[in-house]
């Protein structure tokens, strides 16, 4: 009886901290995701505005536009030299490390 009330609340204790990991998990996927595509229409000529603009307005004010914007100028920091899947695991690698701090 005691083991199974001590596991319970181990199970509470711990399952706001899985739930926090798999939402940096998703957050971090999302912004890696949306810059290796920003990134590749970098490679094909858009620049940052055209970028912007194409942005649905829809999405004014919201928390998704702020991953939009930094997704962007992500994409605008790495080197042309390096593709796609090396940027997109960069920064989720670096989101990953910095939403534990």
């Amino acid at each position: 009886m005691k083991l199974n009330v001590a596991l319970m609340l181990l199970a509470v204790w711990f399952a706001p901290m899985v739930m926090a990991q798999d939402e940096a998990h998703k957050e971090c996927l999302q912004i890696s995701s949306l810059t290796g595509d920003y990134f590749a229409q970098r490679l094909d000529g858009k620049t940052k505005a055209e970028m912007q603009q194409a942005t649905p307005s829809e999405f004014k004010h919201t928390a998704f536009l702020r991953k939009i914007e930094l997704a962007i100028n992500l994409a605008f920091t790495f080197p042309e030299s390096q593709s796609e899947e090396q940027i997109e695991k960069a920064v989720y690698e670096n989101c990953l490390e910095h939403r534990d701090n």
